[in-house]
C-alpha cells in the first residue's frame, strides 16, 4: 500500500497518526497528478493531529530527535519517509535506545543526520559571499541536501548589521536577509553583478594569491583533503 501526503513534515506525521499500524508495512510518498487510488490512499493534512504526533515525539523521545526528524525530511534520501515514520513509530515502542541499535532504519536514520550535519558544517566554512548591486552580499551554493534555513540562521548571527543572500543553486531559492531577519523565496534565475569594489578586491586578492604561491610545492591532493573541489567554484584564486 501506498500513502500519499502533501509534502511537508506536517504531512508526514499525520501518515504517522492515520496508519500507525500500518508504519513499517507501507510506502509514503508525495503526492502528484499520477496518484492511482486502486494501490494508494491520500492522506489530508491536519495540523491538530500533527501537532499531537510532535507533542507525542517531545514527550517520549525528546526534542533532539524531533530536530533531526526535519534534518532527514530535508535530506535528499529516496526513502526519508519511510525512515523518519518507521524510527518514530519505534522509538514511541522501544525507547530511546532503539536510536543506538544496530536495526536499519534506526542506522539509516543516524547516518542520514550525520551527512547532514558534515555538510552544513562544510558550508558554514566554505561559503564565500561577493558584493554585488545596491550593497547586497551574494553566495551561491549547491549544496546535496536542503541545507539552506541553518546556514542562513548561522550567518545571521555571523553578519546582523549586513544586507546578504544566500542562494541555493539546486533548489532555486535564496535567503534574502536583512539586518538580522531573513525570508525565503523562490528565485529561478540569479542575475547578480559584481559590484566595482568585489572587483577591486578579487583582482588584488588573486595577485596575492599568485605571490605568495610556490609552483614547486603546488599539492592539489592535499587542497583538495581541506577542501573538496566541489566548493572551489566560487573561489576567486581557483577562478
Amino acid at each position: 500500500m501506498i500513502y500519499y501526503y502533501d509534502g511537508t513534515l506536517d504531512g508526514l506525521f499525520m501518515v504517522i497518526f492515520e496508519k500507525y499500524k500500518e508504519i513499517g508495512n507501507c510506502e509514503i510518498k508525495t503526492k502528484s497528478n499520477q496518484v492511482n487510488f486502486l494501490e494508494s490512499e491520500l492522506i489530508e493534512t491536519n495540523l491538530a493531529k500533527s501537532e499531537r504526533v510532535i507533542t507525542s515525539i517531545r514527550e517520549n523521545i525528546g526534542e533532539e530527535f524531533l530536530a533531526n526528524c526535519f534534518k532527514v525530511f530535508k535530506s535528499i534520501h529516496p526513502k526519508k519517509e519511510e525512515i523518519i515514520a518507521v524510527t518514530t513509530k519505534s522509538c514511541l515502542v522501544f525507547g530511546n535506545a532503539y536510536l543506538g541499535s544496530a536495526k536499519k532504519s534506526a542506522v539509516l536514520f543516524n547516518r542520514i543526520v550525520h551527512k547532514f550535519n558534515h555538510e552544513v558544517h562544510a558550508y558554514k566554512g566554505f561559503t564565500r559571499f561577493r558584493e554585488i548591486q545596491d550593497n547586497y552580499l551574494l553566495a551561491e551554493i549547491t549544496p546535496e541536501n536542503d541545507v539552506l534555513v541553518y546556514i542562513t540562521q548561522h550567518f545571521l548571527k555571523r553578519m546582523p548589521a549586513e544586507k546578504f543572500i544566500i542562494f541555493d543553486k539546486n533548489r532555486q531559492k535564496a535567503s534574502l536577509c536583512e539586518f538580522g531577519k531573513y525570508e525565503e523565496v523562490e528565485i529561478l534565475e540569479m542575475n547578480a553583478e559584481d559590484s566595482d569594489k568585489e572587483a577591486i578586491f578579487k583582482d588584488a586578492w588573486r595577485g596575492f594569491y599568485e605571490a605568495i604561491g610556490i609552483d614547486e610545492r603546488k599539492n592539489e591532493k592535499l587542497m583538495q583533503a581541506n577542501m573538496p573541489k566541489k566548493y572551489w567554484k566560487y573561489l576567486p584564486e581557483k577562478n
